[in-house]
């Protein structure tokens, strides 16, 4: 049975970005726990679709949204 799974990715990155600013992280900061470059957390908060999703599952992971 296959099923078709939507996101609401700007809901996610606000998540994420309400779970970063809570756990008093800057974004070096978490860039620097997940792995990624800042940039790249920069890509991901301004929602931009040039992120892979290798890098957006590193940062999710880190604020417990995996």
């Amino acid at each position: 049975m296959e099923r078709n799974i939507r996101l609401n990715w700007p809901d996610f990155i606000n998540e994420a970005i309400k779970r970063r600013k809570s756990q008093k992280l800057t974004q070096e900061q978490l860039a620097i726990l997940a792995g990624v470059s800042k940039p790249t957390l920069n890509n991901f908060e301004q929602g931009k679709t040039t992120i892979t999703l290798e890098n957006a599952i590193k940062i999710l992971r880190v604020l417990g949204l995996d």
